[in-house]
């Protein structure tokens, strides 16, 4: 049995999943461990992980590949800025140090949203599906997005293509811990929302649609913000798909509708209509393994059944 091992590095939780090597991908193995911060503890997260996995898998599996998801800008398998993980000095050669430490075997690392991306793609095949052009809209803490062009993960000359949560919303807003004001993340991701208001995004829309004016400001701002960045990829590169996840979308139904209904608004005109972004809208389901099954992905080597590899 050929596998496949995937690791989703958060800031919280390190989730990882061993998957057969072929398609369809089959779920062998998973498992969820705590995340240490800082460059050794990092490491060593992902070697617990790794460890965790092989223990458990039956004697006749050999594991072809590690990958890593991580938050965080990736270059060469090296991680920079990665402030959740506590990285934010030096790059560390992530893949060297857990291929090294765990028996050589080969292992890729990329950002946690575009490995993601590879990981939504594969539910889309699943689905029956032949794009390949897609963004991969994540709406967790903060909001950023993965490209998959013609085939090919897009990292950009610098490694940030996708990083949209820090392009201003609104230049009058409050200060961001980026240093800029009224960044769309402050308005549009989980984080936006617990800058405002005490709830979940659930009990926000409750609160809005019984006359609580705040929460309607709150919301309509939620809504108009995740609008906002599902039409500027749909402008910008012209994807087939934009599909969303994210926990605060994947709980509230009543977001995704009103998201929707936001996105049918602007089809009033006839360059709306021609672009016709509604309906390229998917949500990925709730619980779908998108970062780990993505990063298990990363080890594929036949480049023409993963022209993604880079």
């Amino acid at each position: 049995m050929k596998l496949r091992l995937g690791l989703d590095i958060g800031g919280t939780t390190v989730h990882g999943i061993a998957v057969t090597a072929e398609e369809p991908h089959d779920l062998v193995r998973e498992a969820t461990h705590p995340t240490r911060k800082g460059a050794e503890g990092v490491v060593g997260s992902a070697l617990d992980m790794v460890a965790a996995l092989r223990s458990g898998l039956p004697a006749d599996a050999e594991v072809l590949s590690i990958g890593l998801g991580v938050p965080g800008i990736v270059h060469a398998g090296a991680v920079t800025h990665a402030i959740n993980l506590g990285l934010d000095g030096d790059p560390l050669d992530l893949a060297g140090a857990v291929s090294a430490g765990a028996d050589g075997i080969p292992t890729a690392v990329e950002n946690d949203v575009k490995a993601a991306t590879l990981g939504g793609l594969q539910w889309l095949r699943d689905q029956g599906s032949d794009i390949d052009d897609l963004a991969l809209l994540n709406v967790g803490t903060g909001i950023a997005a993965g490209l998959l062009l013609d085939g090919r993960l897009r990292h950009g000359s610098r490694g940030m293509a996708g990083e949209i949560g820090h392009l201003v919303h609104d230049p009058t807003g409050p200060l961001c811990p980026c240093g800029r004001r009224g960044c769309l993340e402050l308005y549009a991701s989980g984080s936006g929302v617990r800058r405002q208001w005490a709830g979940t995004a659930a009990e926000l829309f409750e609160a809005a649609d019984s006359g609580n004016l705040d929460a309607a400001r709150i919301r309509d701002e939620l809504t108009s913000g995740i609008a906002q960045a599902i039409s500027l990829l749909a402008y910008s590169v012209d994807v087939s798909c934009v599909l969303v996840t994210g926990g605060v979308v994947s709980a509230t139904p009543a977001l995704r509708n009103a998201i929707l209904a936001e996105l049918r608004n602007a089809e009033s005109t006839s360059l709306g209509r021609l672009a016709g972004i509604a309906e390229r809208v998917r949500w990925l389901p709730a619980g779908h393994p998108a970062g780990a099954l993505g990063a298990a992905l990363l080890g594929a080597e036949d480049e023409e059944v993963r022209p993604w590899r880079s």
